[in-house]
Parts: structure tokens; C-alpha cells; sequence
């Protein structure tokens, strides 16, 4: 009987604490990327989430993803804006701006949409799911999922079919799995990040990161003109080395 009690505590923690994110370590991958440079700032000692949470880090099907955070810098995105219009499809960019910046910023989200970028889920006031009901990460989940419907309406154009929602912090739980899930979302994480540990770098070490990231890398960037410029400086050398033409 004690210990059909110490077991049942056990599942109550770890059903009632947040999972921290553990970019380098996704169980529905079977090769964990082979890399020095991937990096993040999350606890890799945290249990990672089943993979039948559907939980992603990394995108083997493409040679590298650029997700850029948050959304609240305009001269930011404007640099994005001009990369897109001078490499076009030749990376996959993925936009993760918490709703009130996308609200803000809805006439360059929608140039970007119109040039190939995805925009997709971030919550509404970047609030970590620490300590959160289930009920406020619904609220923050849904509300950025009506800004994100209205935001393609102003572009003109489709929603993508897939729905991706990354946590502010890689922190979520079991609420937000089961949240997700019911609204046709996909928890993505990545991999890279290039601010490691929350480290001011500078450019040309930004862009290190970026172009050393292993194949099927997704890369987290944030919406500041430090990391648009790495980014510039890192694209050419990453579509040289995978063979890609700038178009």
C-alpha cells in the first residue's frame, strides 16, 4: 500500500509541474542531432515529453528552419521583409509573434505572409506557462489564433493547413499538450537559439550559430535588428553549403 502511494505521487508531480523544454532531445526523432553548436537556454535534465505529444525540436524533411520570436520590433522586421525579397523561397521562415505585437505590426506581417513566411502561435502577452490554469493558457492560445486568421485575411491569402504554437520559454505542461491538440496545434521548439542562456552576442557570433547548426535544425531568432543582421550575414553561407541557388 506505501508504495502504490509514493507511486501515485510521483505521477500527481509530475502531472501538476511544467515541462521545460529539451531542444536536443525529441523522442520522436530516433538520431538526436550530432552537433557542439545547437544550443538553448533550457535545464537539459528535465524529463522530456513522449513523443506522443507530438512535441518538435527538429525538422528532418528540411535542410533548416528560421522561426523568428515575439514580433514587436518593426525596423526587425522590415530587415526580414527586405531578406525574403532578396532570397525568396530559398529558406523556410516561420514567424512566432505573440498576439499584441502581431496586432501592432499587422501591415508587415501581412507583406511577409505575401512573401512566404508563416505566421503562427506565440500567446497573446508572451506569458511563460509557469503556474498558469489551464483556462489562461486557453485564453492566450486562442486569442493570437483569432489575430493570426485576421492577419491572413488582410494578406489575402490561406492559412496553412499545419498550426504551430511555440511557448514563450519552452516552458508548457500537460494542459497545454491537451490544449493544443484540441485546437489543431503542434507544440515547436527548436534546437539552435542565438542567444544561449539569454547571452547578449554580437553579431558575427549570432550568425556562428546559425550557420553551424546540423541538418534539419530549426533555429529560433528573435525580432531584434542584431539577429536580422546574423541572419544576413549567415543565409549565403548556409545555402552555399546545402547547394540551394537565392531565388
Amino acid at each position: 500500500m506505501k508504495k502504490i502511494l509514493i507511486s501515485f505521487f510521483f505521477v500527481f508531480l509530475l502531472m501538476v509541474q511544467p515541462v521545460k523544454a529539451q531542444p536536443l532531445v525529441h523522442l520522436a526523432f530516433l538520431i538526436i542531432p550530432e552537433t557542439t553548436t545547437a544550443t538553448t537556454n533550457m535545464n537539459m535534465n528535465n524529463t522530456p515529453p513522449p513523443s506522443s505529444s507530438g512535441v518538435i525540436f527538429v525538422d528532418q524533411s528540411k535542410p533548416f528552419t528560421i522561426t523568428v520570436d515575439d514580433g514587436y520590433s518593426r525596423p526587425a522586421l522590415k530587415k526580414l521583409i527586405t531578406l525574403k525579397k532578396q532570397y525568396g523561397a530559398s529558406f523556410t521562415c516561420l514567424l512566432f509573434p505573440y498576439g499584441a505585437a502581431l496586432k501592432d505590426n499587422e501591415d508587415l506581417f501581412a507583406q511577409l505572409i505575401n512573401l512566404g513566411c508563416e505566421v503562427h502561435n506565440h500567446t497573446y502577452h508572451h506569458i511563460y506557462f509557469r503556474n498558469t490554469t489551464a483556462e489562461q493558457q486557453k485564453e492566450e492560445i486562442l486569442s493570437t489564433d483569432q489575430a493570426i486568421e485576421h492577419v491572413y485575411k488582410l494578406a489575402k491569402q490561406k492559412r496553412p493547413n499545419i498550426k504551430y504554437f511555440r511557448p514563450p520559454g519552452g516552458f508548457y505542461d500537460l494542459n497545454t499538450i491537451r490544449i493544443c491538440k484540441e485546437n489543431g496545434y503542434r507544440i515547436m521548439l527548436w534546437n539552435v537559439i542565438t542567444e544561449p542562456n539569454g547571452k547578449n552576442l554580437s553579431v558575427d557570433e549570432r550568425a556562428r550559430y546559425i550557420y553551424s547548426a546540423p541538418k534539419g535544425s530549426i533555429i529560433l531568432l528573435h525580432s531584434k535588428e542584431r539577429d536580422m543582421d546574423a541572419l544576413s550575414k549567415a543565409l549565403p553561407v548556409l545555402l552555399k553549403h546545402y547547394g540551394i541557388p537565392a531565388h
